[in-house]
């Protein structure tokens, strides 16, 4: 019999019908699929070199088992899977991502709207809390219980994150970007040459790229790259030019600033769109148009509850760390 997919907005109770568990695959099982000799040899003679990699995997590993079983101990049907996609997020009303926020954010690539469903909400567990950071993960494997007892009770609701669009020539990407999208040459050792365009005002720039940020992506790589932090779910975009050569600009330089949308023609044969990272990619060439925007609707998430101090205590560490 076909599963009915289940419908849900932002701001809906969370429901445990049919979870769909997204495990990370750590580097220590990468090496068991495809080896790699140097690095079979260090972890054999547990060398310091990848102490830290041998902690992140036990760790992992028990937290996978940890999950798992508050699952079977309410009787929740589930599924493990270490490759989610747009089939498996159609049939889950609840995605739980065991790992860090890579994992989280390779399965938000398969969330789809609809027309009547915003799609399903997901619930990041840091499965390596002492050395990942887990921006996005609402808690550690020892408090995933809780937070089922209390989705069980009706107590928890979606809360939505904005993700980001783009297009080229006008046809949209399907994947949407929930943290962040670099525009850059295809060789991130050129130079990125482009025509950027925000509002009514356009600017030829020369730079190492341009980064493109959702609010959610706002303390990833654009803050390091000299953007600010914006609340989590402001339904803002954020571009910052990466060294960008301001002598060679005509003009006031647009160099970075909180927008609705913008625009790039490209200035290179050979351009590349990163989304997320590294792993997904869309290439453009001479004269094309990329444009940037945000999704029409939010992405279903389940928020730590401490989002707002985790914030805050980052944002004293940038400051300290700056002065």
């Amino acid at each position: 019999m076909k599963r009915r997919r289940p419908i849900h907005r932002v701001g809906d109770v969370v429901l445990l019908d049919h979870v769909v568990v997204v495990r990370k695959t750590t580097a220590v099982e990468l090496q068991m699929t495809r080896p790699d000799r140097r690095l079979a040899q260090a972890i054999g003679r547990r060398d310091p070199l990848v102490s830290r990699v041998l902690g992140a995997h036990d760790e992992h590993i028990a937290s996978l088992a940890r999950v798992e079983a508050e699952l079977r101990a309410r009787h929740i049907p589930h599924r493990v899977v270490s490759h989610f996609g747009r089939r498996d997020a159609a049939r889950a009303s609840l995605v739980v991502t065991v790992g860090g926020d890579g994992t989280f954010l390779r399965a938000s690539h398969a969330i789809d709207a609809t027309d009547d469903s915003d799609g399903p909400p997901m619930l990041g567990i840091n499965s390596a809390a002492s050395s990942s950071v887990g921006y996005f993960c609402a808690a550690a494997a020892d408090g995933f219980g809780m937070l089922l007892d209390q989705i069980a009770a009706g107590k928890i609701r979606s809360r939505g994150l904005w993700r980001l669009q783009v297009a080229i020539n006008g046809k949209p990407i399907r994947d949407l970007a929930l943290n962040d999208v670099l525009l850059a040459h295809q060789s991130p050792a050129e130079t990125s040459r482009y025509v950027l365009k925000v509002g009514d005002t356009t600017q030829d720039h020369k730079s190492s790229g341009l980064w493109i940020a959702t609010a959610a992506g706002s303390t990833a790589a654009i803050r390091s790259a000299g953007g600010k932090m914006l609340e989590v779910d402001e339904r803002k975009l954020q571009y910052r030019a990466r060294e960008l050569m301001l002598w060679a600009l005509e003009g006031d330089p647009l160099e970075g600033g909180v927008v609705d949308e913008l625009e790039v023609i490209s200035r290179m044969y050979t351009g590349m769109v990163y989304l997320d990272g590294g792993h997904l990619r869309q290439a453009f060439g001479f004269g094309d148009r990329v444009a940037f925007r945000l999704a029409p609707r939010p992405m279903p998430w389940v928020a730590p509850h401490e989002l707002d101090e985790r914030r805050q205590r980052w944002t004293d560490k940038i400051s300290v760390a700056k002065d």
